[in-house]
C-alpha cells in the first residue's frame, strides 16, 4: 500500500506541474504556485481531518496494534492524490483517448491501497471506505472551490443564519 500511495503522490505532483497555468508568461510562476498551494491545502486538510477522526473515534485496528483505525489514512491520502491527478489530467493537453485509461488506472491504484490495508489486517472495510470518501470528496471540494471554476458560470458562496450559528452554501 505504501508503494501504490507513493506512486499516486508522485503522479499528483507531476500532473500538477504539467497542467497549464495561464496564457501570460510573466504570470506563469505565480499561477503555478497558487495551483500547487491549493493542492497542498487539499492534501493537508484531508490529512488533518483524517487524524482528527482517528483521535475522536479511537477504533481498534483488526490486528489490535493501535486504536487509530478509523478512517484509513492510507486510503484518504491515496484517494486525495488520485483526485488531484485526475483533475490535472483533465486539464493537460494530451490526446483525449489517453485520459480515461489514465484516470481509471488511478482509481485502481487508489483502490489497491485501500484493499491492501484490509488484506494486511490494518483496517476494516468501513475504515477504508470512509477514508476513500473523505479523501476524494474533501480534496475535490477544495480543488474545485479554488481552481478551474468556469469563467462565465454562476458560482455563489452564501452564508445564512441558522439557529445557534450559520450555514454556508456553494
Amino acid at each position: 500500500s505504501d508503494y501504490l500511495r507513493a506512486t499516486l503522490r508522485i503522479e499528483a505532483v507531476i500532473t500538477a506541474l504539467a497542467a497549464p497555468s495561464g496564457d501570460v508568461p510573466e504570470q506563469w510562476m505565480v499561477s503555478k504556485a497558487k495551483g500547487l498551494g491549493v493542492e497542498l491545502v487539499a492534501v493537508g486538510a484531508t490529512s488533518s481531518v483524517t487524524d482528527w477522526l482517528k483521535d475522536a473515534t479511537d477504533r481498534t485496528r483488526p490486528d489490535r496494534s493501535s486504536d487509530k483505525s478509523f478512517p484509513s489514512g492510507h486510503a484518504s491520502g491515496a484517494f486525495s492524490y488520485m483526485t488531484l491527478a485526475n483533475r490535472n489530467i483533465e486539464m493537460i493537453d494530451m490526446p483525449q483517448a489517453l485520459k480515461p485509461p489514465l484516470k481509471v488506472g488511478n482509481y485502481l491504484l487508489a483502490s489497491g491501497v485501500a484493499w491492501a490495508r484490509v488484506e494486511g489486517q490494518r483496517h476494516y472495510p468501513s475504515d477504508v471506505l470512509a477514508g476513500a470518501a473523505l479523501g476524494h470528496f474533501l480534496t475535490a471540494f477544495i480543488h474545485d472551490a479554488f481552481m478551474n471554476l468556469p469563467e462565465n458560470g454562476n458560482v455563489d458562496l452564501v452564508v445564512f443564519p441558522v439557529r445557534k450559528g450559520a450555514g454556508i452554501a456553494l
